[in-house]
């Protein structure tokens, strides 16, 4: 009797505490930001633009993450619906523009945030 064999993929997981903890990290982030004093316009030095940057790098992270782990949890996995429906090309690899956009945008927030730039 010859084992049956496996699937490349691996199942799809819940993962229902992952993503809840991931949904909940992106909103302290943008409420934190929001509290903060984040104003229209040109990025201004302060607290409120460190925490954008640092929601919009946890953004890309997430992306990226969706890439290797969607099979992890629901959230992962409309990350990468996403990127396979909503973006031209429509492809898996989306998920690696998304976290170079969003982490080189957060990057630039942080910085002009602490006043480096």
């Amino acid at each position: 009797m010859t084992p049956a064999p496996r699937s490349a993929a691996p199942p799809n997981e819940t993962g229902l505490l992952l993503s809840l903890t991931l949904i909940g990290l992106l909103l302290v982030l943008l409420v934190a930001a929001c509290v903060s004093g984040i104003k229209p316009g040109p990025v201004q030095r302060g607290a409120g633009s460190v925490l954008l940057g640092l929601y919009l790098i946890a953004w890309g992270c997430m992306f990226l993450a969706s890439y290797y782990f969607s099979h992890k949890s629901f959230f992962l996995r409309g990350l990468m619906w996403v990127c396979e429906h909503f973006s031209h090309p429509a492809s898996r690899k989306m998920a690696f523009f998304y976290f170079a956009l969003a982490f080189g945008l957060g990057a630039m927030g942080v910085l002009a945030g602490l006043g480096i730039t």
